[in-house]
């Protein structure tokens, strides 16, 4: 039967942990099975939003204006979270590759940002566009470093160093302790099995 309402799903995970192809895999099967869906990313999602991923992702350098970072990515997601309570009012699953758990990660536990500041900034921006459920996609950074390698084009944050990496990995592991919504899955797995263990997580949580 399905849930009555719209619903956010998010995808978190280090680089190369198979977010985007999951989210497509998803996609098409609601899609195939005629559910209202859309799919977007973060930071970006929106004409205005993806204008400032430009910005952080290829003019800022890493830990250099920390608060700058954090305030893009806070402008970027104010327009992107209009978006995401549009399609969330007409009742669609909105399928979203990183969102405030990633901000989390790389903000707070990363740049050491305050907690208090991401929390007010959050609630005052998308207060009615909280995740439903958030999938965890967990690989080892050694696999990580390895499916980076593969990649033709590489932005800072795929150059990160392996211990970076690892700490990145470790703020995701306290994350999925902390919240309950969120699911962490092996992403070290063949596309298929992680993409079967979603739809079961999805089935027991009445969104199919």
């Amino acid at each position: 039967m399905g849930l009555k309402r719209g619903v956010l799903i998010t995808f978190e995970g280090i680089e190369g942990c198979g977010k985007s192809t999951q989210i497509n895999k998803l996609y098409s099967f609601l899609k195939k099975n005629k559910i209202k869906c859309i799919k977007t990313r973060e930071p970006g999602g929106t004409k205005l939003s993806e204008k400032i991923r430009k910005l952080i992702i290829k003019d800022l350098k890493n830990n250099e204006d920390i608060l700058t970072e954090l305030l893009l990515l806070f402008a970027s997601r104010s327009n992107h979270t209009l978006k995401i309570t549009h399609f969330l009012k007409k009742n669609y699953i909105v399928l979203c590759d990183r969102y405030i758990d990633s901000t989390y990660v790389y903000q707070h536990y990363e740049q050491g940002q305050s907690l208090k500041f991401i929390n007010f900034l959050q609630k005052k921006i998308a207060n009615k566009a909280k995740p439903f459920i958030t999938f965890f996609l967990d690989i080892p950074s050694e696999l990580s470093k390895k499916r980076l390698s593969k990649r033709k084009k590489l932005d800072r944050f795929d150059k990160y160093s392996l211990i970076k990496i690892n700490n990145l990995r470790k703020s995701f592991l306290k994350l999925s302790i902390k919240f309950k919504r969120i699911v962490k899955i092996d992403g070290a797995n063949s596309e298929d099995v992680v993409h079967k263990e979603i739809i079961t997580h999805l089935s027991k949580k009445n969104v199919l």
